[in-house]
């Protein structure tokens, strides 16, 4: 019996793929483009921030001023911005200039925005006066007390006098008393809060009401009802009325009269 012979097949290895290798390559050079391209992309992006950031690209050529002005000198306002203004239209402060726009006495409150393509609108509200402090400066319609360089626009203005911190008190009072001395054609030209907190209210026509430290709606209608009947010749010479009274009140003369009451 022949031997029957046996043949070994040889281990061929078979040949990698070259598929991977492939696509490793794609896939870096993908990504190598990637990177380029975004690094171009974010250096264009901040050459094109900083081009925008200096003053002379789309450069603010107009600032517009709005508001109902009685006080406020406009050429002030400008002086105040300065060369804030002075900015491309991206890069400009308006933050700043509000800040520097608000710091003019007469300014209560001011909004700054910018107009397409080269303006600065800047809308201003003006202070409301209500009357003089003591010391020097203006009582603004909400009694804050405002520093003034000069008081001749408020010459005609009232007077109000009182300790420190209580102009908040005399603004207060001020309007709830020019509201009805208004209809007996009278008006406040002083009022003084003293220290003890009584009240004195000398009129435009030389008149003073004198309170305590309260000063009560049935003291203002007992005043008016009594004023209203007496005649008007007479009026003129009342120097003061005291209503610290509980029940009435009290009259001096600036002369002697006879038989001349209040009511």
């Amino acid at each position: 019996m022949g031997a029957r012979r046996i043949e070994k097949k040889a281990n061929v290895k078979k040949p990698r793929s070259p598929v991977k290798p492939m696509f490793e390559r794609w896939l870096t050079r993908r990504l190598l483009g990637g990177v380029l391209l975004f690094g171009g992309l974010g250096g264009l992006s901040g050459f094109t921030l900083w081009q925008l950031a200096q003053p002379d690209t789309l450069p603010i050529r107009q600032v517009q001023v709005t508001g109902e002005f009685v006080y406020l000198d406009k050429q002030n306002l400008y002086k105040a911005i300065g060369d804030l203004a002075n900015a491309g239209f991206f890069n400009v402060n308006v933050r700043a200039v509000k800040q520097a726009a608000e710091t003019l006495p007469w300014v209560e409150g001011a909004s700054v925005r910018r107009v397409w393509p080269d303006t600065l609108r800047i809308d201003i509200r003006e202070q409301i006066p209500l009357a003089r402090w003591q010391g020097g400066g203006m009582v603004n319609r909400h009694g804050d007390v405002v520093p003034l360089a000069t008081m001749d626009a408020l010459r005609d203005f009232p007077v109000f006098n009182g300790p420190e911190g209580t102009a908040k008190i005399l603004a207060k009072r001020y309007q709830s008393l020019s509201a009805s001395l208004a209809k007996m054609k009278l008006a406040v030209v002083a009022l003084t809060l003293s220290e003890r907190r009584a009240w004195r209210v000398s009129l435009d026509n030389g008149m003073q009401l004198l309170f305590g430290r309260a000063m009560l709606d049935t003291q203002m209608l007992r005043f008016a009802t009594a004023y209203d009947s007496v005649p008007v010749e007479k009026r003129e010479n009342i120097q003061s009325v005291d209503l610290r009274y509980t029940n009435g009140f009290a009259v001096r003369w600036k002369t002697p009269v006879n038989k001349s009451k209040l009511g």
